[in-house]
């Protein structure tokens, strides 16, 4: 398959502080941006949808500036090596590698092993609002990234708390932890907006902290000990739901600050006695392996993508006015990724 020399890409132009606020402004099209050459060992993708990850402007900068921006990308093969599974033309999707250009752009290229195949029946919009949110809780609670050694944090049977439950991590936790704790564990998952179809996602109950003055308080009432509480709200949310685990069991955070930096009252005591675990996911691991085994997951219905709004091609300002949306919680009452969809 022939390709050009140039493309647009959508290009970083700063270089933020850690945990700072990072400008939508420093977001701007190149139309004859150089396209990526794979090595012997790379396979070059074309990208028609890329979503939005709000906050990536405010990480360290994984890589020099100017540079690509988002991770999670959904297109097709251009060029594979022989033996990377991998052929022209096939449908696949991913979580681009953290240190390292990324995929709001016409094509890009990665390895292989950050790839899986698109299952059938999803189009490209939903297949790139999946991996981030997904290998979240696959290398949180199926195959930690964060302690040593196998076994899975959620298993069946289990009573579980998702805080941020309507955010795009918190659906994914919800449908991911229903599935693994089978008919006999619970699923209570607390949000804000957006959280009407949560019970159909497969929530037992659902909490709607705008709607009650101490959602902590309300989650006791439904006298549930819980095994394991993810939560991706941080601060002071995280520091209300350390009591309510059982004993014995685990509360894990991907919120950024970290809580050792935020002084969570109480994490201290649960993280040296490996019940407490800050972890973000892992996106330079080969994640591609694992992807495959959420496909099959996808597959079985057990995951549906939740899209909160489409931008139209690489423009300019309508990647910084939906950028900005995303940051400021996306479509009011309709939760999930943005997504750029380029072709």
């Amino acid at each position: 398959m022939a390709y050009p020399e140039t493309m647009k890409a959508i290009i970083f132009t700063n270089v933020p502080a850690e945990y700072k606020e990072g400008s939508v402004t420093d977001l701007h099209l190149k139309t004859s941006h150089p396209v990526p050459k794979p090595t012997e060992k790379q396979v070059l993708v074309k990208v028609h949808a890329v979503a939005i990850t709000p906050y990536e402007l405010t990480w360290p900068a994984p890589t020099d500036t100017p540079r690509v921006v988002c991770q999670d990308i959904a297109g097709e093969i251009v060029t594979a090596p022989a033996g990377s599974g991998f052929e022209t033309g096939d449908r696949v999707y991913g979580l681009l590698e953290f240190y390292g250009q990324g995929g709001m752009a016409e094509y890009t290229v990665t390895e292989p092993e950050m790839l899986a195949k698109i299952p059938e029946g999803l189009d490209y919009v939903q297949a790139a609002s999946i991996p981030r949110a997904s290998l979240t809780i696959w290398q949180g609670l199926k195959e930690p990234v964060w302690k040593k050694g196998d076994g899975a944090v959620v298993k069946e049977g289990d009573n579980v708390l998702i805080l941020g439950a309507t955010g795009a991590v918190g659906r994914m936790a919800v449908q991911m932890t229903r599935e693994w704790v089978g008919k006999n564990g619970k699923v209570v998952a607390m949000g804000g907006l957006g959280g009407e179809d949560l019970k159909e996602l497969g929530a037992d109950a659902v909490i709607n902290y705008r709607e009650v003055k101490d959602w902590a308080l309300e989650v006791t009432k439904f006298g549930i000990l819980f095994n394991l509480i993810f939560d991706c709200v941080g601060k002071k949310t995280l520091e209300a739901a350390i009591p309510l685990v059982q004993g014995g069991g685990m509360i894990g955070t991907i919120a950024s600050p970290p809580p050792e930096e935020y002084h969570i009252e109480g994490w201290d005591v649960m993280e040296k006695a490996g019940r407490g675990f800050f972890f973000i996911v892992d996106g330079n691991s080969g994640s591609g392996k694992q992807l495959t085994e959420i496909s099959g997951l996808v597959k079985k219905g057990a995951i549906v993508p939740s899209v909160s709004a489409v931008i139209d091609g690489l423009d300019e300002k309508a990647v910084q006015d939906g950028w900005s949306a995303a940051l400021k919680g996306g479509v009011r009452g309709k939760p999930g990724s943005s997504v750029v969809k380029i072709l």
